[in-house]
């Protein structure tokens, strides 16, 4: 802790200097030193302070350490929901999608049936059959 420099005696030797009765300046100094030693305890130091400041610090740091798991504890929950809605959408898509490549396959199949069945007695009537 700092020690405060309070010399009595100069402070009464002070006041005498600027007129004050040396009766007055020693009553004066004997207040000056009863209230520097009953509020001592009361001083802040630099170093209170900074330890004071550090701590604080610390406990700040971690209640948002604290939330930011917390957060990022929830952002995860909603990722994952948002992830499978995403997979289950996906797979309804994979589905559909298997069902129109289906539904093409089979026009292809009926397109080319229908062609034949065209094409074929024209072919015989061609090559004389």
């Amino acid at each position: 802790m700092a020690a405060i420099a309070f010399d009595p005696l100069e402070y009464t030797h002070e006041l005498e200097a600027s007129g004050v009765p040396r009766k007055q300046a020693e009553v004066h100094a004997k207040a000056m030193t009863a209230t520097f030693l009953h509020n001592f305890d009361a001083l802040v130091t630099r170093d209170y302070l900074d330890t004071r400041f550090t701590e604080f610090e610390t406990r700040v740091e971690a209640n948002m350490d604290k939330r930011f798991v917390e957060i990022e504890t929830k952002m995860d929950t909603r990722f994952v929901k948002v992830e499978t809605k995403i997979d289950k959408l996906s797979d309804a898509l994979e589905l559909r999608f298997e069902r129109i490549d289906g539904k093409i396959s089979r026009i292809y199949l009926m397109f080319g049936l229908t062609m034949a069945t065209a094409t074929i007695p024209i072919l015989q009537n061609f090559f004389g059959g």
